[in-house]
């Protein structure tokens, strides 16, 4: 059985668009990260604990899990702590160049694919009444970087460069040949 081990609405449809069967088992994982690394090291560490979580109760599943982050000017930005916190962050954002990295951790009994993927995103320039307005919608405040491309924080995004499903929290090519991969061996 396929599990994906994240309690994310958006990565459960992107499974099921792609016609996958499986069963949503998302456990609660500290986050908490002591030491500074790299944002490609800390979404692929993420990823890895979160299936390791799933794995040690569903040891003969195939655990999917993923972590994203943005990063602007070398700070990373998890998911807003309040509504002050996505309107630091979406102000920060405003006119200015980020990067989005999504780690994801496959694990198969005596197999683990671990990979990342990044994306380059142009914000439009906004000002603060559309920041406002957006955050009243309630969208910021589950994602990474505070918005959602997909969703109405599509506004808010001029042009990117890279995997657009790397934004939106699962690069959906890379995850599926590498499942296809663990298939076939």
């Amino acid at each position: 059985m396929l599990i994906l081990a994240s309690n994310s609405p958006r990565r459960k449809k992107l499974l099921e668009d792609c016609g996958l069967t499986f069963k949503v088992v998302s456990l609660d994982v500290d986050e908490t990260v002591t030491e500074t690394m790299r944002p490609e090291k800390l979404v692929t560490m993420l990823a890895l604990k979160k299936a390791k979580s799933v794995f040690e109760l569903y040891p003969d599943d195939t655990i999917i899990s993923a972590d994203t982050v943005v990063v602007y000017e070398g700070e990373v930005l998890g998911k807003p702590k309040d509504e002050a916190d996505a309107y630091r962050m979406l102000k920060m954002l405003s006119g200015n160049l980020h990067e989005v990295y999504t780690g994801v951790c496959i694990l198969k009994k005596d197999k683990e694919v671990i990979f990342h993927t990044m994306a380059e995103v142009w914000m439009n320039d906004y000002h603060d009444l559309q920041i406002y307005d957006y955050i009243k919608t309630g969208e910021p405040m589950d994602k990474a970087g505070s918005y959602a491309i997909q969703g109405l924080g599509k506004d808010f995004v001029s042009h990117y460069t890279g995997d657009f499903f790397t934004i939106v929290g699962l690069p959906l090519k890379q995850l599926l040949q590498e499942l296809k991969a663990l298939e076939t061996e």
